[in-house]
């Protein structure tokens, strides 16, 4: 950023509800750019806490947060089961809302936070980072000049030593793995588009009284709305070495790779690596100071696009969760 838009970043007094985590890289971030002015968490020692080691004010209620004077912004970091509720209710009060991934567990509160962003002019952003993505964005480029999708197909194997993840490995909280796996699904809707139906499958061992659980094998399979398969599979706590992984989108006029060094087109001729796309100085470092950048200089289009994406995406894995408990196929509206 110029040093201009530096100073009137800065300028911007941000709300962070959350105090895990992700809560705490997001307080160093606003921190430094001068932004954070108020945290609110449920915990509150850990609030209290994370407060006090950036000198802000604290409340235990995050109502409290997001109706206070003077904010401009709520950055929510909490369990993925709130973050609809807040980012609503934060629309509602007039305040810009940055929000990690998912957007939403209910698909109605992510519609509807997309609704009050485009009337009211506000920047609604979720956590993911493509959208500033210089593979991601070359990808895109690729996909573009490679015809029609046929299969998109995605596997992730994760080992099962040491503790479960508390927070993600709980149904109640987090939802489905498709759904706190939701990093994996948006890069693929963004590339392709949304989701027609979804068929989906899980198992899960050492499931508590209160959804956690220790291993999950979790499966689902769309057709796209433009046209042919979608298709991923995560198991974790799993008997295997080390984590492994396994992508790719094979289209009329090739197939792409992903590898540890990026993308590959393999094409009759043979195969090549995706040359990466150089960002324009308007592309911020991150996507949270993305999401203040656009504030400072009422960019609200593109955040409403990417946050369209998102809400396509969790349509697909919260439609999974609905196939699961139906046992047959979900067609998405």
């Amino acid at each position: 950023m110029s040093g201009l838009k530096g100073k009137i970043v800065e300028k911007l007094r941000i709300g962070l509800v959350g105090s895990g985590g992700m809560a705490n890289r997001l307080a160093n971030r606003f921190s430094e750019r001068g932004c954070l002015v108020a945290i609110s968490s449920r915990n509150r020692e850990t609030g209290k806490q994370l407060a006090g080691q950036y000198s802000t004010h604290f409340t235990d209620k995050w109502s409290d947060l997001i109706q206070a004077d003077g904010l401009d912004g709520i950055a929510i970091a909490t369990h993925n089961n709130s973050h609809g509720q807040i980012a609503v209710a934060a629309l509602e009060a007039d305040k810009h809302v940055y929000v990690e991934y998912p957007l939403s567990m209910s698909i109605e509160s992510g519609k509807r936070a997309i609704e009050l962003a485009a009337a009211r002019g506000k920047l609604l952003r979720v956590s993911h980072p493509e959208p500033i993505s210089a593979r991601h964005l070359a990808l895109k480029s690729a996909v573009s000049q490679l015809g029609q999708i046929q299969l998109s197909s995605f596997l992730r194997l994760t080992p099962g030593r040491g503790a479960r993840p508390e927070m993600l490995f709980n149904l109640p909280v987090s939802g489905i793995p498709a759904h706190f796996f939701i990093y994996h699904i948006y890069p693929t809707v963004d590339l392709f588009g949304g989701a027609k139906w979804v068929e989906a499958a899980s198992f899960y061992e050492g499931m508590s009284d209160s959804g956690q659980y220790q291993k999950f094998v979790n499966s689902l399979q769309i057709e796209f709305r433009s046209g042919g398969i979608g298709q991923w599979t995560w198991a974790g706590g799993i008997t295997i070495e080390q984590a492994e992984q396994h992508q790719r989108y094979i289209l009329t006029g090739g197939t792409l790779i992903s590898a540890d060094d990026g993308w590959h087109l393999s094409t009759p001729t043979g195969t090549k690596p995706v040359p990466l796309i150089n960002l324009t100085p308007k592309v911020a470092p991150s996507i949270e100071e993305q999401w203040l950048q656009d504030i400072a200089t009422e960019n609200t289009a593109e955040s409403i696009a990417d946050a369209q994406v998102a809400l396509e995406s969790i349509k697909i894995s919260l439609s999974a969760r609905m196939a699961i408990e139906r046992e047959h196929r979900v067609e998405i509206v």
